[in-house]
């Protein structure tokens, strides 16, 4: 006898079809050659500006803070539980100001080293390279050009999710210096 599975079941079943395709993948783990899409969410850093609104709420804005949209490449030779992983992408954050654009934007470079564990568990480390980093204070605060800035990054995560940390300094080009070292969530695509 048939029966029907509530919204709730069918949703349910279709995750674990899913997971259980995952788990597929990632056990057969593209190997060779293939491309990356990577998100961050990211925070951290010094802070280099506090808004104040009319309202009486205020944000900060930080130098690690921001969201990265990336893509790359990746390669890994067949049965080696060593990959690497390049992408390029763009790091932005802005504040809730309805009438202005404060924001601090760059473009992001990394290059990382992958360790694959049998249970989907990995590691990873390299580099991350920031350039064109410019905070604009949209004439409510001064704007602000950083010399291109580089430092590690490590990263240890679970099949497509992972936890980062990144070590960043920006040195402005006229003087003064930021961290912008931050704590990230990271997903990545693998295709």
């Amino acid at each position: 006898m048939l029966r029907r599975l509530p919204a709730r079941g069918a949703v349910l079943c279709t995750l674990a079809m899913l997971g259980g395709w995952s788990q597929a993948q990632a056990q057969a783990e593209n190997t060779g050659f293939g491309f990356v899409f990577e998100g961050d969410l990211e925070y951290g850093g010094d802070e280099i500006a506090t808004l104040e609104f009319v309202d009486g709420s205020s944000q900060d804005v930080k130098t690690g803070q921001g969201i990265t949209l990336a893509l790359g490449g990746h390669y890994r030779a067949d049965g080696s539980p060593f990959s690497v992983r390049g992408t390029v992408g763009y790091k932005y954050v802005t504040t809730k100001a309805s009438n202005a654009d404060i924001s601090i934007g760059r473009t992001v470079v990394e290059v990382v080293g992958n360790y694959l564990f049998a249970n989907n568990w990995w590691v990873a480390a390299g580099l991350t390279h920031h350039t064109g980093i410019k905070f604009d204070g949209d004439d409510f605060a001064p704007d602000i050009d950083f010399k291109d800035a580089t430092g590690p990054t490590v990263e240890v995560g679970w099949r497509w999710i992972a936890l980062s940390y990144t070590k960043l300094e920006y040195k402005g080009k006229y003087g003064g210096e930021a961290d912008a070292s931050s704590f990230g969530l990271t997903l990545i695509s693998k295709f």
